[in-house]
């Protein structure tokens, strides 16, 4: 064996050994919960809608975090009190859609759904929302699904933005699904 090829040896052994004995570098991630059961958030909704969001709460279904992306946040409340932000309205809807995958609840157990509106900002009951895909409105995961609070905006918002899908959450069946979300191949 050469003597460079014995350092490198010592040099891997020594680091081997030098990890083992100081742990997990403070850099690495914490490993994930073993719960099935996803972390809602530390502060709930507000009760006119506004989203608390802090620094620690993650999407649910991405792991983004809400905080970082405050204009695209939405929100879920569950019956038993467990709030959960969302990245965007994307993966909201995703969650709605299929609660007992994602979230490991029934759909009735769906308190409430909070969206921004796009123009103004401001809460927006998601039930009541008018969405539009197909825009040139890019949100956190890529093309946006927009919710709005009117026809009014709507029409406003196609002007400036297009938009080939208009549709609320009461109108959602299996093959507008797949429009909106069609599957990878």
């Amino acid at each position: 064996m050469s003597s460079h090829t014995r350092l490198l040896v010592i040099v891997l052994f020594g680091a081997s050994i030098l990890g083992s004995l100081l742990g997990p570098a403070a850099a690495d991630p914490p490993a994930p919960a073993a719960s099935s059961r996803p972390v809602a958030a530390l502060v709930p909704l507000a009760a006119d809608g506004r989203m608390q969001l802090s620094d620690q709460d993650r999407c649910p279904l991405c792991g983004m975090f809400p905080a970082k992306r405050p204009k695209t946040a939405a929100a879920m409340v569950l019956a038993d009190g467990r709030t959960f932000y969302f990245c965007g309205n994307g993966c909201l809807l995703r969650a709605w859609h299929d609660s007992g995958t994602h979230l490991n609840v029934s759909r009735e157990s769906i308190q409430r759904m909070v969206v921004k509106d796009f123009f103004s900002g401001g809460p927006l009951d998601a039930q009541q929302a008018r969405w539009v895909a197909g825009s040139d409105v890019v949100g956190p995961m890529g093309p946006a699904l927009v919710a709005l609070a009117g026809e009014a905006e709507v029409t406003q918002f196609k002007a400036r933005h297009g938009g080939t899908i208009v549709f609320q959450l009461a109108q959602m069946d299996d093959a507008l699904w797949q429009k909106l979300f069609p599957p990878k191949k």
